[in-house]
């Protein structure tokens, strides 16, 4: 998960950087994007693709989707949240989110099989699986919560840590459900 962390770090700091407006190229990328006067979907795509150029390996395409999806849910949630000015704390619900997401497609990746050779009808195994998905963004956000009053810079290695208590937590609480 770690190329998942160094990513989220990459995406966070360069929308801090788009915010700020410190960073000459940073100010460029904003205004040529808006000069096409793009969509929300546009400006969510764009943000994904400066952060993390399609690659086609597994993990990247996890990442771009992560973070796509992460940028679109923080739209629902914060809807008067501008992506290129975000502020502290919608950077932070937007690194709860991408981490839960990203957390998910690994999970959803390594135990696929395991979902689709369960005695589960499929029913149960989609409620099951978002079930696993909120008890990872809920844990994510507790555990992010203590982090910051800690640290207001997370370090790779912390996020690195916290997903992977996000993970075994969620397997010790579901592992009898799969």
């Amino acid at each position: 998960m770690r190329a998942a962390t160094r990513a989220g770090a990459g995406l966070i700091s360069f929308l801090n950087a788009t915010s700020i407006g410190t960073d000459a190229q940073a100010t460029e990328w904003v205004r040529d994007l808006l000069a096409r006067d793009p969509s929300v979907a546009e400006v969510v795509d764009a943000i994904v693709e400066a952060v993390m150029p399609a690659g086609g390996s597994a993990d990247e395409e996890s990442i771009r989707d992560s973070m796509a999806i992460a940028l679109s849910d923080l739209m629902t949630i914060v809807p008067e949240c501008d992506p290129l000015h975000m502020s502290v704390d919608d950077t932070w619900t937007l690194m709860q989110l991408y981490l839960s997401q990203e957390v998910c497609n690994r999970l959803r990746f390594d135990m696929g099989q395991a979902f689709e050779s369960a005695t589960l009808d499929p029913a149960t195994v989609v409620q099951r699986e978002l079930e696993m998905r909120q008890f990872v963004r809920n844990e994510i956000g507790v555990q992010l919560g203590v982090l910051r009053d800690v640290t207001p810079n997370p370090t790779r290695p912390q996020l690195d840590r916290l997903m992977q208590d996000a993970v075994r937590l969620m397997l010790q609480v579901y592992e009898g459900d799969l």
